[in-house]
């Protein structure tokens, strides 16, 4: 059980990084912003807009954490200590997740590399190391 609230966590933490990261974006792409909300019900604010938007990403990385954190619980037994984690082969499979995503980050759009990598040290903090030192603590 302690697997689960310890992804839970560290879904919260990816998502308030991810909301810091994104928030500069919404600004930049207010365009999309206004298409999300000429979809909605006439009238509705901007700022409810964004704000749905911020509660949304933040229970899509709360089910994120939650699910990796299914996975840990399912591992744990089994799991072997190192690289400052209680499960390094876990936290292995998350940093090349991470890796993955910043390659195609980078395919998609060479000029967010900064960001991608930026990201994919987050969340192989979260959910390779905080999820399974949390979780064992």
């Amino acid at each position: 059980m302690e697997s689960l609230l310890a992804g839970v966590v560290a879904g919260h933490a990816m998502g308030l990084f991810s909301l810091g990261l994104l928030a500069p974006s919404l600004l930049r792409l207010e365009a999309r912003v206004r298409s999300v909300q000429a979809r909605l019900r006439r009238g509705t604010p901007l700022p409810v807009v964004t704000a749905g938007l911020a509660v949304a990403g933040q229970a899509l990385w709360a089910l994120t954490g939650l699910a990796f954190g299914a996975a840990y619980w399912a591992i744990r037994a089994n799991a072997e200590g190192g690289l400052g984690s209680p499960a390094w082969g876990f936290t292995v499979v998350i940093v090349v997740l991470a890796a993955a995503g910043v390659a195609v980050a980078v395919t998609v759009q060479p000029g967010w590399w900064r960001r991608a990598a930026l990201a994919a040290l987050a969340f192989a903090g979260a959910f390779g190391w905080l999820l399974p030192n949390l979780a064992e603590a």
